[in-house]
């Protein structure tokens, strides 16, 4: 009998440990490559800006490194997934493996600890396959969700969103706003783009998306809350006069002669005049008759003597009005200004900017991009056109100098969205305009051929143009972002309604 009751006595007294085993509940923790936990109720992750590499090599710098707590034994049918900002479903990756861990400073009482491999979120598909990384690797939406389950049971749940950076303390996520308009190459005629309007649109949209999901690695909606505004256009009538075309040299004496909506417009000129003297003069004229021209004057460009002066004709909604020369007369007559007409044919490819007129852009071009303008410098126009007069070119930008008269506007051509991912050519392009950068950092710095920035790389692989780095997301804040002059990047909190 004393035996039976010194056992029952054994019974009870080891029953408190497994009364503490038993009140540990799972939980999981995340802790980025620095050694920060991140707070996955009020935090988000982000996606990786550095290459893929194998475990060994340093650490991505957004990675984070799952810590299960538990009671005995190290969690079992782990699940973590990402969905879309629509909550699809969008990649799961099943039973990462786990070694045992130090517990972090939250985790319960009497818990045991077990942490995956340094998991790294990546925009696309192609960088999530990467063989050596596949097995800690997802692929990730900005604004998407982050979730992880064991044995069924939800654990976590967080938003992807901008990088992990004292710049972007309190910017979870930024967006633009874009206009697309992909030009047909004649009036009525056969879009720069596919072989319809609706493959036209398709291929337009699929470019942005494509562009969209590299700037996420710097927290960057290209698609913003309603959509890129993409459209078919015609091109332009001739509704600017260029006065001093490029050179904006000064006039000698003589005659401009126009006909708009029927009526003859002629000014003269006198030697010694600027170009500016004599758009001023050509505006007066216009007003006389009924319209309301609107004067844009350009940059001097290198080997000009003033800087040309366009003068633009809108009607009624902003819809260009047509200017046509005098029939039987000669549209000028004086022998030192230039004045030109600012037609656009598509038919025989863009005139575009070289060394010499970059800071105006051609004719045109300006004729072209002026066009479209809405009005709102902190939107970035994006013009499809159908090619370039001058093989090598695929895509241009006008970002935002001081006096320019173009401004955050990008131009691609066909080739460009041919050329895909071996150069991300929107992307690119719209880098330039973000980071206002008019050049490429290999230019004047180390040659990375990985970095989307690079003036020359051609890889559509994983090792290709893609990469941004944190200095160049946080470049991207202070010159385009809710601070800087023009407010291109607008702060879009995410949407903490986790599905």
């Amino acid at each position: 009998m004393r035996r039976i009751t010194s056992l029952l006595l054994g019974l009870f007294a080891t029953q408190p440990a497994w009364a503490d085993e038993a009140k540990v509940q799972p939980a999981v923790f995340a802790q980025r490559a620095d050694g920060r936990w991140l707070d996955l109720t009020h935090d988000h992750l982000a996606l990786s800006r550095d290459l893929p590499s194998a475990e060994s090599s340093a650490a991505d710098g957004e990675a984070v490194r799952l810590v299960f707590s538990g009671a005995g034994h190290a969690p079992t049918q782990i699940r973590i997934r990402t969905r879309r900002v629509n909550g699809a479903l969008l990649d799961t990756l099943p039973d990462p493996a786990l070694v045992p861990s130090a517990c972090p400073g939250g985790a319960a009482a009497g818990a045991r600890c077990w942490a995956t491999l340094p998991l790294r979120l990546t925009p696309d598909r192609l960088d999530r396959d990467y063989p050596l990384a596949r097995d800690r690797s997802l692929e990730a939406e900005l604004g998407g969700e982050f979730a992880v389950e064991a044995q069924g049971q939800p654990l976590a749940r967080t938003r992807v969103g901008s990088p992990h950076s004292p710049l972007f303390a309190g910017i979870e996520r930024l967006s633009v706003k874009l206009r697309v308009r992909v030009l047909r190459v004649a009036p009525g005629g056969s879009p720069s783009i596919g072989g319809d309007a609706a493959s036209a649109l398709t291929l337009a949209r699929r470019e942005v998306q494509a562009a969209s999901k590299l700037w996420a690695q710097c927290g960057i909606d290209l698609q913003g809350p309603a959509g890129a505004d993409i459209q078919l256009v015609d091109p332009p009538p001739i509704a600017l006069v260029a006065m001093g075309c490029e050179g904006g040299l000064p006039a000698s004496g003589g005659q401009v002669s126009l006909r708009v909506r029927g009526k003859r417009v002629q000014v003269t000129t006198r030697a010694g005049e600027t170009p500016l003297v004599i758009a001023q003069r050509l505006a007066h004229a216009l007003e006389r008759i009924g319209l309301k021209p609107r004067l844009s004057p350009n940059p001097r460009i290198a080997s000009g003597a003033s800087g040309a002066v366009d003068v633009l004709l809108r009607g009624e909604g902003g819809r260009a009005l047509a200017i046509e020369a005098e029939t039987g007369t000669p549209l000028n007559t004086d022998p030192t200004l230039g004045v030109c007409l600012g037609e656009v044919d598509l038919s025989n490819g863009l005139s575009h900017f070289v060394e010499n007129d970059a800071a105006a852009g051609t004719v045109e071009e300006r004729a072209l991009i002026k066009a479209f303008d809405d009005g709102d410098p902190s939107t970035i126009e994006v013009l499809i056109v159908p090619t370039f007069d001058q093989s090598g070119r695929i895509g241009e930008s006008f970002i935002d100098d001081p006096g320019a008269a173009i401004q955050n506007t990008v131009i691609i051509d066909r080739a460009a969205l041919r050329a895909g991912p071996r150069s991300y050519a929107l992307a690119h392009e719209l880098g330039h305009v973000l980071l206002n950068l008019p050049g490429h950092p290999d230019d004047y710095g180390v040659d990375r051929a990985s970095s989307l920035m690079d003036s020359d790389a051609s890889d559509a692989s994983r090792f290709g143009p893609r990469r941004l780095s944190l200095a160049e997301c946080e470049r991207a804040v202070l010159e385009s972002g809710p601070s800087a002059r023009i407010p291109i990047l607008q702060v879009w909190p995410l949407d903490r309604d986790l599905r």
